[in-house]
């Protein structure tokens, strides 16, 4: 009965085709082509601007372009070009017949067919692409696009912006050619009087794939006009999100991306307070390139000047953004932000991130995983009461957690986290029992059978600092040093014995002493006259209230300040 159902069902679906097997490795090709083109779009889309808002009858100038050559028309191309170049070819007939059926076009004593001409420039070399950059700097037309710029007629005005828009999007040397035109200030003093936000958009659009294709050429930007005042007059007239002012925010973050030098940086300071502005908009772009323009601005060593923006309760929140994009580029901005000093963590931990690293610890992504360990592995690395503030929290047990059980990329990070903790931590005994206790020797010996140097370095460093702590309460109590039968019991000294033969002198060093200062016959012999055994739970007092983590001052009643997203 099923079988017929089956063919009945065959059949019916593929009377005249393929087989239904073969539809589904159809399928499967389709949705792995179109997977692949969508990567490619997303990494094209924003210096390939492909937006067509043109308001113009295709019709009207389909009927209008087929008739340019019946028009009369003066020979005014030294005029409109106000240049010598064009003439570098001996027969102007030599240019390809579809560009010099165009170029007649621009000379036209009729703006209606001047701005077909420019409009038909533009589709070609943006969608179309019958058009290659090269070729409109090869027959020296960007001088006409430039003075085009300077028309009364908005229109003609619009698409020469967006031609020379489109030309940023090529190579340096093209870049180049347009720079050498005199673009940059005519496209400042654009920016500087139009309100239109078409203008806006596609300017900013090109400053920005200019300023990114080279240190130079940001350089040039920053120092032909006031950026940080324009844009900031353009924000305060538009208070609403928009394709203009996810624009600005990527032309900002892309001025950030390299170096910032001296003589950079009294320009783009000024751009500072734009961010602080833009964070707080609900738009999903917007915040995406004002978190990548911070962790730049981090990078480039201007931390404090990111957290005296008062953005860092934002950056907070959007660690657990819904958008994974957004999510992703907070964690990169804060990572860089506690990798500063002591005061700079404070500023983050005072907003509340210890409780939103116990979410993220969590996650169901490694990747996230791995960004939370990265962030607490930085903040263990801080000072006495910002361990203990970790500790307390129970993050330490998490990250013990997660270095037992999860991928090796997450348990790399714990490794940071856990020998940060204990090496900063060395002159509290109370806080390194409370590591040890809540089983950290386990999974660091675990972590010695992974091939990794670092991971073993980091790993043998922090069991020596244990061992080492291990002896100075042996000898403070007359006992014996009980981390060493810890690491006994779990096999760690036949792992860091065979260490010693390793290839990397570091790890070769730091097994031997290891084993020459802790497991050595004359270490154990003296070990064994003492009579009695150190118990962790009856070291102190301190030791014996073991954390309350419910206690009115546990982070968990910490609310995170600022916006809620």
């Amino acid at each position: 009965m099923n079988q017929k159902r089956e063919q009945r069902k065959s059949i019916f679906k593929n009377q005249y085709a393929l087989k239904t097997e073969e539809l589904i490795q159809i399928r499967q090709k389709l949705q792995i082509e179109i997977r692949r083109q969508g990567r490619e779009k997303l990494l094209t889309a924003r210096r390939n601007y492909q937006k067509d808002l043109n308001q113009y009858n295709n019709d009207f100038k389909n009927e209008l372009y087929s008739n340019i050559s019946k028009v009369p028309r003066r020979n005014n191309i030294k005029q409109l070009t106000d240049l010598k170049e064009i003439n570098q070819y001996n027969n102007i007939s030599s240019i390809p017949q579809q560009l010099y059926e165009l170029f007649e076009g621009l000379n036209s004593n009729y703006v209606e067919i001047q701005l077909i001409s420019l409009t038909k420039f533009r589709k070609f070399l943006s969608r179309e692409r019958k058009i290659q950059i090269q070729e409109i700097i090869d027959y020296c037309m960007i001088p006409m696009f430039i003075q085009f710029l300077s028309s009364k007629n908005v229109d003609l005005r619009y698409e020469a912006v967006w031609i020379l828009s489109n030309i940023s999007t090529g190579s340096t040397e093209q870049i180049q050619a347009i720079i050498d035109a005199g673009m940059i200030p005519i496209f400042m003093e654009l920016l500087k009087k139009t309100t239109d936000m078409r203008f806006q958009d596609l300017i900013l659009w090109a400053l920005g794939n200019i300023v990114i294709d080279n240190p130079q050429f940001r350089e040039l930007v920053l120092r032909e006009g006031n950026l940080g005042v324009l844009c900031q007059h353009i924000l305060d007239v538009n208070n609403q999100p928009c394709s203009m002012l996810r624009t600005m925010s990527w032309t900002l973050s892309s001025i950030y991306r390299d170096h910032i030098t001296d003589s950079d940086w009294s320009q783009i300071s000024l751009t500072l307070p734009i961010l602080a502005q833009l964070i707080n908009f609900k738009d999903d772009e917007i915040l995406y390139h004002v978190c990548w323009a911070l962790s730049y601005l981090c990078d480039n060593n201007h931390i404090e000047d990111v957290i005296n923006l008062g953005v860092s309760p934002h950056l907070v929140n959007l660690m657990v953004h819904d958008n994974n994009d957004i999510q992703v580029s907070a964690l990169h901005c804060v990572r860089n932000i506690v990798s500063g000093n002591d005061s700079q963590r404070q500023v983050i931990i005072d907003c509340g991130i210890l409780t939103v690293l116990k979410s993220l610890l969590v996650s169901t992504k490694s990747s996230i995983r791995k960004d939370a360990c990265f962030i607490l592995s930085h903040i263990t690395f801080g000072n006495i009461d910002q361990i203990e503030h970790v500790i307390h929290v129970g993050l330490i047990s998490l990250a013990i957690n997660l270095m037992a059980n999860s991928d090796f990329q997450t348990q790399k990070e714990t490794c940071y986290v856990v020998y940060n903790a204990i090496r900063r931590c060395y002159n509290r005994p109370e806080l390194i029992i409370c590591i040890v206790r809540q089983g950290c020797i386990r999974p660091l010996v675990n972590m010695l059978n992974y091939m990794d140097n670092d991971i073993i370095c980091v790993v043998l460093k922090a069991i020596g600092t244990i061992l080492q702590f291990g002896k100075t309460l042996a000898i403070e109590n007359n006992c014996e040093n009980q981390c060493t039968l810890l690491i006994e019991e779990m096999g760690g000294v036949e792992r860091i014995n065979e260490l010693q033969n390793h290839e990397n002198d570091e790890i070769h060093s730091l097994a031997y002493n290891i084993i020459d200062k802790y497991f050595s016959e004359e270490d154990e012999g003296y070990e064994s006259e003492l009579d009695q055994s150190f118990d962790f739970s009856r070291h102190s007092d301190f030791f014996n209230k073991q954390f309350n983590y419910q206690s009115n001052n546990s982070i968990d009643n910490i609310e995170v300040i600022g916006v809620q997203i």
